[in-house]
């Protein structure tokens, strides 16, 4: 079978480069190659790749889709535990990774059929786990191919294993770009990956583009895309790209491990136009029931095979956790519905208060979470970075005025701390 990627650009091209080497495309679809005689002659009808080297993802997509393998993508913090007891539940008989490892399982009446398995990135308990195919991670990447610049080179600032992470790793092996992968995933380690890598592109979330803002200098590098998603962009997010990048393109998306790539926003402007909602835009089909965005899109996952609801609805639309309010001519996500505070009964969803946190003058970062009380349930409680030339209990009085009289009085922040950093998941978003 043919690999996963075809060759975008000659055998000899880079498409992977770390700080102190690069692997070729050749290099690629040869070690593909060879995953997929061992996958074949060993009888492996699924396989896992637990690593965070784009060398060995790819690597495993590229050998499954020779073979006709099932493919697993781990996140690597999981706990041993929670590994196991995938391996035994979907019977994994071959681990990827920088030494391959057959186990003694059998998948007896488990045929394969081509597809990726793709886990989200929840902060506590077992991950849910997405069924796609290869073509439907693909599809986007392809149908902007002949969009894409010449010699893009891409840092992966994203987790590796989470579907952003691998869309970025995807859309280079398919356009002839290059993944520029860090030696250490920090502020300061992705700036040096980027300008020793010469990097073009950069897709992460807002909250990556907050703190890479506070550690680069004007004139550190020469972007042409950003991209900004994960999480739902705010205007203030933007306004600062912007003017760092003055002659970037500035896009956020709208994608999911469950809905894959679902639409870009290149207007500068937060939120999407309300318009979509009335007629498919980019290939998918919005609307809002109960509050809640839903989504019908042919790169949509086919169903979850972890034990977990499902979201797809019996008229085939995706029905997401997030909440969209109309506001004019503009759809805003102000939130995820499992991330709601319940104070008192009434619900705050995090994101709309860090919004307007980030809108105050002289603030960086914020975060925003509940803390549990005896009274209402939960009160908010909030941090924020400012700007390091600020006086902290100034800037903190003037910032509580400001919440108390545009808030309402259970959304305004009854702990509020002043900050030197706000910490960051594996996911590139806020713990």
């Amino acid at each position: 079978m043919a690999g996963a990627f075809g060759i975008a650009s000659s055998e000899t091209a880079p498409l992977i480069a770390y700080l102190d080497r690069q692997i070729t495309r050749g290099a690629l679809a040869e070690r593909g190659a060879a995953l997929a005689a061992l996958i074949t002659a060993e009888g492996v009808s699924r396989l896992m790749v637990l690593s965070d080297d784009p060398l060995h993802i790819l690597r495993a997509i590229d050998g499954a889709a020779r073979a006709g393998a099932d493919l697993f993508i781990a996140h690597t913090n999981l706990p041993e535990a929670e590994i196991e007891s995938i391996k035994q539940q979907f019977a994994i008989q071959l681990i990827v990774g920088e030494a391959d490892a057959l186990t003694a399982i059998s998948t007896e009446g488990q045929p394969p059929a081509g597809r990726i398995f793709m886990m989200t990135s929840g902060t506590t308990g077992a991950p849910k786990i997405a069924a796609h195919s290869l073509g439907a991670l693909l599809s986007r990447a392809q149908a902007g191919a002949s969009k894409a610049s010449p010699g893009a080179k891409w840092l992966l600032t994203y987790q590796p294993t989470g579907f952003a992470g691998l869309q970025v790793q995807l859309t280079a092996a398919i356009t002839g770009g290059v993944i520029v992968t860090p030696n250490e995933r920090t502020p300061s380690g992705f700036l040096e990956a980027a300008r020793t890598g010469g990097v073009t592109q950069i897709s992460a979330t807002p909250t990556f583009w907050r703190s890479f803002l506070m550690t680069m200098r004007p004139g550190d590098l020469a972007l042409r895309q950003i991209t900004l998603g994960g999480e739902a962009a705010d205007q203030s997010t933007l306004d600062r790209v912007r003017k760092a990048f003055p002659d970037a393109r500035v896009t956020h998306i709208y994608a999911s491990t469950e809905a894959g790539v679902v639409f870009s926003v290149h207007d500068g402007l937060e939120g999407f136009p309300a318009a979509w909602l009335e007629s498919a835009h980019q290939g998918a089909e919005l609307r809002v029931r109960d509050g809640f965005l839903h989504i019908r899109t042919p790169n949509a996952m086919r169903n979850y095979v972890s034990d977990t609801p499902q979201p797809i609805q019996d008229d085939g639309w995706l029905a997401t956790a997030d909440r969209v309010e109309i506001r004019g001519e503009r759809a805003y996500i102000v939130g995820r519905d499992d991330s709601t505070i319940n104070v008192g009964g009434s619900k705050v969803y995090p994101l709309a208060i860090e919004q307007f946190l980030l809108q105050q003058p002289g603030v960086l970062e914020a975060r925003v979470f509940g803390q549990p009380n005896p009274i209402s349930g939960f009160l908010v409680a909030a941090e924020v970075v400012i700007e390091p030339s600020l006086d902290p209990a100034a800037t903190r009085s003037a910032i509580l005025a400001a919440c108390r009289e545009a808030l309402a009085s259970y959304q305004a922040p009854r702990v509020f701390k002043v900050v030197d950093a706000i910490a960051v998941r594996a996911s590139g978003k806020k713990g």
